[in-house]
């Protein structure tokens, strides 16, 4: 599924969806927020690239992120969580890891944890994607429709 296709499912379900963003920038969130069905699903993000800003911004403990590295999925975890609760949405994806071109924490490029949260659960997948970092991101979006729509699917 692609997002526009993913919005308009959204849409007819009444959902609603927000993100955080580390390593893919805002890509995701700029694509939703350029489909028909943005002002009815999409009421705002986060950009959080630095880890300075994924504790100021959302909230994300210190604590853990010292504890687990930024790229973690408990991280992605929290700051699934923590975005869901601040914009109030049904939903919320959170994208961290290493696009490159270095390492980051000892962590290989490629290495993406995506988080998703709702009302009732807190979710995360590791994910290895190859290539420039410009296709890490491509990549970590379309992983990130697949982990939501997989959800949604059960929902």
């Amino acid at each position: 599924m692609d997002i526009p296709t993913l919005a308009k499912y959204l849409a007819k379900r009444k959902l609603t969806l927000t993100s955080a963003e580390s390593l893919t920038s805002g890509t995701f969130q700029s694509q939703l927020a350029a489909t028909p069905q943005a002002s009815q699903i999409y009421p705002g993000g986060f950009i959080t690239y630095a880890t300075t800003a994924k504790t100021r911004l959302l909230g994300v403990p210190a604590a853990l992120i010292a504890k687990y590295g930024v790229v973690s999925p408990e991280v992605a975890k929290s700051m699934a969580q923590q975005a869901r609760k601040i914009a109030g949405t049904d939903f919320a994806l959170a994208f961290t890891g290493v696009a490159g071109p270095d390492k980051l924490e000892g962590v290989m490029v490629g290495t993406v944890c995506i988080g998703l949260a709702n009302p009732e659960t807190t979710l995360a997948k590791t994910y290895y994607f190859p290539g420039e970092p410009e296709s890490v991101m491509t990549q970590s979006c379309q992983a990130g429709i697949d982990l939501l729509v997989q959800y949604l699917q059960k929902y």
